[in-house]
């Protein structure tokens, strides 16, 4: 869970840092979408409250899939300066 909110963090620092560098939005709206997948997986496994104790391999499947979209999103980011 941490290293899925750590590589979300680090992908809204870089929309951020685009957005602040007036990085045109069209380049930016991939990594918008990735981020929006992204937060809804880590979302979801923080809702469920029990950090995967019933599902312990659904759960690492599901954040997993977070910290690869918040990566995609980064790279995308720093495609589109």
């Amino acid at each position: 869970m941490d290293r899925a909110e750590d590589a979300l963090v680090d992908l809204l620092d870089a929309l951020k840092a685009a957005k602040q560098s007036n990085v045109n939005p069209e380049g930016t709206k991939e990594a918008m979408a990735l981020q929006r997948k992204a937060q809804w997986r880590v979302d979801f496994i923080n809702a469920e409250n029990s950090m995967g104790f019933h599902a312990p391999q659904e759960s690492a499947r599901v954040l997993g899939e977070a910290i690869d979209y918040a990566r995609q999103g980064q790279i995308k980011v720093l495609g589109s300066k």
